[in-house]
């Protein structure tokens, strides 16, 4: 027997872009692990039978429409598959299959396990689940307790699990009615006020065709950073995420060129203490305004991010596909709406390790088949006193090089960072290229300035004046740059870009 429920507002957001992309692997979770010891299958499977029973939303089913299915039968929602391997190299080759295969959300199963035996005592667990049932905080929750259940299961014993005061559904209703319209159009105004004028495109690299390929990269900060990262917080009575976001954007506004930097977080969206434990896709973006207006030394820049997260987490009620709606950036294919570059911070013990009893337990990092976000940088607190700064992206935007370059410089700054430490760059050679190209600009138009952003047709230019800005970087830049190029980013920061493609891939 089933039952509906409408979705939440995340979930509709996500079918629906599921449905433009069917394949699904961006909106999709896969972790793969070797285990090493007694493996039971049989308490394995039993134990994701009681998570299964306990938690609605593994098995639930999206089909047509805008409601959700939860079929109230507890066993057989979650595929798993069990195959024999020769080698880690073919185990590892199922998993990144496992990684690119799709989810059929009109049917389920949004939870599939694939168990490899490569040898007696030695598996490889691929762990593959759709957002739709659960978010990154739902992860944690969900290999803590997959552990109490497979201890429970070889041992014989109850898991001892309290009973869910709510499930997912109840909390889909409850987010609807707080969204009252009154309460919708109080944040999305002030949504519109805090953004006015705040450029929504970042312009890392010069915008191109967005093929969807991820790829990761990481940088390991020794622990002296870090514990001067820890010092800094705790000195400036701030949090080390404050300091943590607050030099991103400060190298992200480096590398582009601008003075405010537009951060997506994602916000966990469980205050309630009834959904603590709840499996589901509770998650919502916020944006994080890192204003680097004026020249700011450290101390200033990292009040002013530490004011812009409250006011984030104050508003964050407005669901960021609403925020989108609202704000009506120009529809651009190649570029993220508003908010281009995700960045996450996870401290020591909340990144979902997996524990088996009797068993020892390692993860291995998959290539990811498709990227979630064009950028995220995600910092990892390690047990052990390091960072490790993740960079997950689209590698149809950016080459390594510039992955490489962009950590090098998130951990200079993170290295140098005291309170009084400006944070204006110096001049670089992308900086002077964009001011060289702001003062043709405005020379062939007759006017006083143009700003980064200014579109040239719209500050009065015609065809034939293109021709002239064409033809003075020629002359001056040494440089060339066509028309029609010119054509399709008629702005100083387009061209800019255009002429530098240090980020383009090789």
């Amino acid at each position: 027997m089933t039952t509906a429920f409408p979705m939440s507002f995340a979930q509709q957001r996500l079918c629906f872009l599921h449905r433009m992309d069917p394949t699904g692997a961006a909106h999709a979770t896969v972790r793969c692990h070797r285990v090493t010891g007694p493996l039971d299958p049989r308490a394995l499977r039993e134990a994701l039978d009681v998570l299964v029973a306990r938690h609605e939303p593994l098995r639930t089913a999206f089909p047509l429409g805008t409601r959700q299915q939860v079929s109230a039968e507890g066993r057989g929602h979650v595929h798993v598959h069990v195959l024999e391997v020769a080698t880690e190299a073919e185990a590892l080759r199922h998993a990144h299959e496992e990684a690119a295969r799709p989810f059929e959300l009109e049917h389920g199963p949004l939870l599939r396990l694939t168990v490899m035996r490569l040898e007696p005592r030695t598996h490889f667990l691929v762990f593959a689940v759709h957002l739709l049932v659960a978010d990154g905080a739902s992860l944690q929750v969900f290999t803590e307790e997959l552990a109490i259940a497979y201890r429970a299961a070889l041992l014989g014993q109850p898991t001892g699990l309290p009973e869910l005061p709510v499930q997912y559904v109840d909390w889909a209703a409850w987010q609807r009615e707080q969204l009252t319209a009154e309460r919708r159009e109080a944040l999305s105004r002030r949504w519109r006020e805090q953004l006015s004028g705040v450029p929504l495109f970042l312009d890392l690299v010069p915008p191109r065709p967005v093929l969807g390929r991820g790829r990761r990269m990481h940088r390991v900060l020794p622990a002296a950073v870090a514990h001067g990262v820890r010092a800094l917080a705790s000195t400036e009575r701030q949090t080390v995420f404050t300091v943590l976001a607050a030099a991103c954007g400060l190298v992200l506004g480096h590398r582009a060129g601008r003075e405010q930097v537009l951060l997506g977080l994602a916000v966990a969206n469980r205050d309630l203490p009834e959904v603590e434990r709840v499996l589901g896709f509770f998650v919502n973006t916020v944006v994080l305004q890192v204003d680097l207006r004026g020249d700011p030394d450290f101390r200033e820049l990292l009040t002013r991010v530490a004011a812009a997260t409250v006011a984030a987490y104050a508003h964050k009620d407005l669901p960021f596909e609403q925020l989108v709606a609202d704000l009506a950036p120009p529809r651009d294919p190649t570029r993220s709406p508003v908010v281009q570059v995700n960045f996450a911070y996870h401290p020591a013990g909340t990144a979902g390790a997996l524990s088996l009893h009797g068993c020892e337990v390692t993860e291995f990092l998959l290539d990811l088949p498709s990227a979630k976000f064009e950028l995220t940088l995600r910092v990892e607190e390690r047990s052990d006193g390091p960072y490790t700064v993740w960079a997950e992206f689209d590698e149809s935007l950016f080459n390594p090089a510039f992955i490489d370059g962009l950590l090098a410089a998130y951990e200079d700054v993170l290295r140098t960072a005291t309170p009084h430490a400006r944070t204006s760059p110096p001049r670089s050679p992308v900086e002077a290229r964009a001011q060289h190209l702001s003062r043709i600009f405005a020379d062939v138009l007759k006017v006083d300035s143009v700003a980064p952003d200014d579109d040239f047709f719209q500050r009065g230019g015609h065809s034939l004046q293109l021709v002239e800005v064409a033809a003075r970087i020629r002359s001056e830049m040494g440089q060339d740059l066509s028309l029609r190029e010119l054509y399709q980013h008629p702005t100083v920061a387009g061209a800019a870009a255009r002429l530098d493609r240090t980020g383009a891939p090789r």
